[in-house]
């Protein structure tokens, strides 16, 4: 039994203008470049976490996924590396799998903190439709 922690805001900085972007330093339009994204998967824990009081809307919505393993999903939590020189892979995003934009509208219009997938081909459909970003 997983439960999976989605970011449900954007980051400060999603809304840079191209004149902000430029000014930015090496560092920071790398940090920028990597940031968790509306629909993130931030983290994994098993059913029946003691979230905090911060891990709830307008931050994060809490995905319960009650007959699905950990393990069975613990590959959601990745981060997208590019793996071209393998001795050197290089961070493109902190997060690979994100939730897709419908799920995560449905969610934040309806204000739903935590919302839970009971039936197996409900969780199969969610599963399956997860995005993985790509270079």
């Amino acid at each position: 039994m997983a439960e999976l922690l989605i970011q449900a805001k954007g980051h400060w900085m999603d809304n840079f203008s191209q004149a902000q972007i430029d000014a930015l330093s090496e560092s920071e339009r790398k940090s920028r470049e990597t940031r968790i994204q509306l629909g993130d998967i931030v983290i994994i824990k098993p059913d029946g976490w003691n979230w905090g009081n911060e891990e709830c809307l307008p931050n994060y919505i809490i995905v319960k996924l009650p007959q699905i393993d950990v393990e069975t999903v613990k590959y959601l939590r990745q981060s997208l590396y590019d793996l071209t020189d393998e001795d050197n892979p290089v961070l493109i995003k902190k997060r690979k799998w994100r939730v897709p934009d419908a799920y995560m509208q449905q969610a934040l219009l309806n204000g739903d903190s935590f919302i839970t997938i009971m039936l197996s081909n409900q969780q199969l459909g969610f599963i399956n439709n997860l995005t993985e970003k790509t270079l």
